[in-house]
This record gives structure tokens, C-alpha cells and sequence, in this order.
């Protein structure tokens, strides 16, 4: 991929931002401090078709994405290309990379999925069919021996059950609508060729429930370097019954911590996304919060950043969704409302803001190990990447 080049000009967010880091910069562990590029910094797009929700990097080439009403996962390479799309019976949100492939959270299920996935499937010759978990033989053989009669109304009463808890999660899922026209029932949100030009394989990555979190409603997630798995749990809950919690699972799905309170005072009102810092605290976005939250592995709360001092007007608080650290251990924020990024320190302070042309409504982020930002935008309806950092 070509080495995005800084075109622009400084903004008056820059000098402070320098200030800021070789203040800070000693205790990070890098000798030199980085060198950011100005604002606007250049971003080159990658088209989606649709708003993205979230994204993750597949190899080196690959980018992983989960956008608003499809069922499934898109794969697209640095070309700009969609090079195959992984069907889904129900709605993928979220998702990080694993060390075997990709875990994610569905719409239609309070369950987190795993599935095996490497970059180089889509050049084999596979059949198409659909990303399903695993189903036990004798559930399906019940199935078979029921009256007609008897199918037909389970299968009415299911459809109804799955409408109705559907629309619930359509209405407390994001939120994020009015910036983003939703896409229609059958209309063109699901055809790609119009954005990328050709139209993707769709192939089976064999998928299989991981967990399943019962009337917790999953979210944001990450695969930390041990192979564990963080998620964000939400109770459903409007207003002050609002109420979520970090689980940590392990490589087979059991629990191996939780960080719900400390000293009785909740963490969380609705986690949204989720990273781990290089020393591991928990890095988390709460939707009604309005803040990141940051928490030690110790369930001893770190710090709570809740935007920039010049960020006070009450129309347009700051809106927090994607998370990922850089290899300087800055935390970098998606701003959903003011349509940009916010670099903040491992102990909290701001540095500076990254913004570039026609940012909007960013959603996921993920980062590589030379610091290209990939951001997913739910209204922009792309991934874009970019270098921020000379």
C-alpha cells in the first residue's frame, strides 16, 4: 500500500499536542517522540456500500468488516476491492481477529461466534454456503419428526419472537440513525457492485457459538495477545437502569474475570467498544457515559476521559465508539457526532485530534504495527486508511 503523504497544513491544535507529548512521552517506553502529521491528514477510502459498524485486520492485506443490516462479513483487500463476502443467517456487529481467525458478535443471538479464517481462503475454490453455528443432530432430527401443523407454528411464532427482539436491538443498538439514512428492506443496501466495482464469492467459514451470554446483550470485543477474549455486556436497560460489564472468557469460552464495580460503584452504563492498552488495562467506550473508561486488570479504575475541554456544547457531546492503541500506547477514540478522532495519553490527557476530507460518522478502528489507521464510518459508508504519524 502506498505511503499516505502529508499535503495540508497545521492546524492550532498542533502546537499544544507536542507540547503535550514531550511532556509525557518519558514514562512510554519510546526513546524518540512521534511526529505527527497535520491536519487534515491524507486518508485514501475504501468503499463499503453500507454504514460500517465495526472492522478488524485479516493478515496484512485484509480488512474484516461488519456493516449496518447485512448478513455478513465483508473482506477487502488494499485494493479497494471486496474479495468475498462470509454470509451470515443473522446480523454481524462486531469483531476482532484471533489467532485461528475471527470471533463476532451477532444482531439476532446474545452469543459470541468463532470461526477459522485465514486470508489466503479466498483464492481456494470453495462451494458457497452460509456462516451458521454448528447444530447437534438430534435437535435437527426432532425437528423432522414434528407434524406439519405443529412447524408451521413454530416457525410463526419464531419469526415473531426474532421480529420483536430484533427491533428492540434495532432501537438501542447505536442509536446512530440520524446521521445515517437507514438502509431500506430490500432495497440496495446489499448490492456491492454498484461501490466495489465486481461482485464477491460469498463463502462458509464454519462458525460456532463461543459463548452465550443469556439476557446480557453483547458488543464491542477484543482478542488480547494471550488468546483471551474481553466483550462488553449490556443489560438492555434504558435510562438509569442502564447497566453493563467487561467479561473476559477464555480460548473455550469460560469466564475468567469480570469487571463490573469497584468499592460497589459500577464501571459501565452501556459499553459499547472495547481494546487493551500495552499494559493490558481495559480500554472501553460507554455510549451513555459519553467518556472512555479505562480500567487495570487489578478492577481498579484507571481513568475516565470524557472529551476535550473545547467540547462543552451540550448538542454535540463527545460521542465515543472505536478503540485501538498505536505502538506509542496513545489511545485513539472514534468521535462519532463531531466526526473526528481523539489521540489521548496512557494516563488520560489529550494530545491532539486527527481529522482528513469528508470524515464521517466514524465508527470502528483498528491499527497495524506501522501505525496505518484503518476507520470504519457508519455515515461515510467506507473504511478509510490512513497515516497520521510521519
Amino acid at each position: 500500500m502506498e505511503k499516505l503523504a502529508n499535503l495540508f497544513h497545521h492546524n492550532h491544535h498542533d502546537s499544544h499536542s507536542h507540547e503535550q507529548q514531550g511532556k509525557h512521552n518519558g514514562k512510554n517506553g519510546n526513546k524518540t517522540p512521534p511526529e505527527f502529521q497535520s491536519n487534515p491528514v491524507d486518508a485514501t477510502k475504501i468503499p463499503c456500500g453500507a454504514g460500517v459498524l465495526d472492522l478488524c485486520l485479516l493478515g496484512k492485506d485484509q480488512v474484516g468488516v461488519c456493516t449496518y443490516a447485512k448478513k455478513e462479513i465483508e473482506v477487502y483487500d488494499m485494493k479497494r476491492t471486496k474479495v468475498i463476502g462470509l454470509s451470515a443467517t443473522g446480523f454481524p456487529q462486531y469483531l476482532d481477529k484471533t489467532n485461528v481467525g475471527l470471533v463476532f458478535t451477532d444482531l439476532d443471538a446474545n452469543s459470541i461466534f468463532q470461526a477459522t479464517y485465514s486470508p489466503s481462503m479466498p483464492n481456494e475454490d470453495k462451494k458457497d454456503v452460509e456462516m451458521v453455528p454448528k447444530k447437534k443432530e438430534k435437535g435437527d432430527l426432532k425437528k423432522k419428526t414434528g407434524s406439519s401443523k405443529s412447524s408451521e407454528k413454530d416457525m410463526k411464532t419464531g419469526k415473531k419472537q426474532t421480529k420483536e427482539k430484533t427491533k428492540v436491538k434495532e432501537d438501542e443498538k447505536m442509536e446512530v440513525d440520524a446521521e445515517d439514512d437507514a438502509p431500506e428492506k430490500g432495497g440496495k443496501s446489499n448490492d456491492d457492485s454498484e461501490t466495489t466495482g465486481l461482485n464477491a464469492n460469498k463463502r462458509d467459514i464454519k462458525a460456532e457459538s463461543l459463548v452465550a451470554t443469556g439476557d446480557w446483550i453483547p458488543r464491542g470485543l477484543h482478542s488480547t495477545k494471550n488468546g483471551d477474549i474481553i466483550v462488553c455486556l449490556w443489560n438492555g436497560q434504558r435510562n438509569e437502569k442502564s447497566h453493563g460489564k467487561v467479561v473476559k472468557y477464555s480460548k473455550a469460552g469460560k469466564v475468567v474475570k469480570e469487571f463490573d464495580t469497584h468499592n460497589h460503584k459500577p464501571f459501565f452504563s452501556c459499553p459499547m467498544y472495547i481494546t487493551e492498552s500495552k499494559h493490558e488495562d481495559i480500554c472501553v467506550s460507554d455510549w451513555k457515559r459519553k467518556s472512555v473508561i479505562v480500567v487495570t486488570q487489578s478492577s481498579s479504575k484507571k481513568f475516565e476521559y470524557e472529551g476535550h475541554k473545547d467540547q462543552n456544547d451540550e448538542e454535540k457531546q463527545f460521542d465515543p465508539r472505536g478503540l485501538c492503541v498505536d505502538s506509542f500506547n496513545h489511545i485513539i477514540v472514534a468521535d462519532y457526532w463531531y466526526h473526528r478522532l481523539h489521540i489521548i495519553d496512557d494516563r488520560g490527557h489529550f494530545l491532539r485530534y486527527i481529522v482528513y476530507d469528508n470524515i464521517r460518522g466514524p465508527t470502528g478502528l483498528c491499527i497495524d504495527e506501522n501505525n496505518t489507521l484503518y476507520v470504519g464510518e457508519l455515515g461515510g459508508k467506507c473504511v478509510s486508511v490512513t497515516k497520521y504519524l510521519k
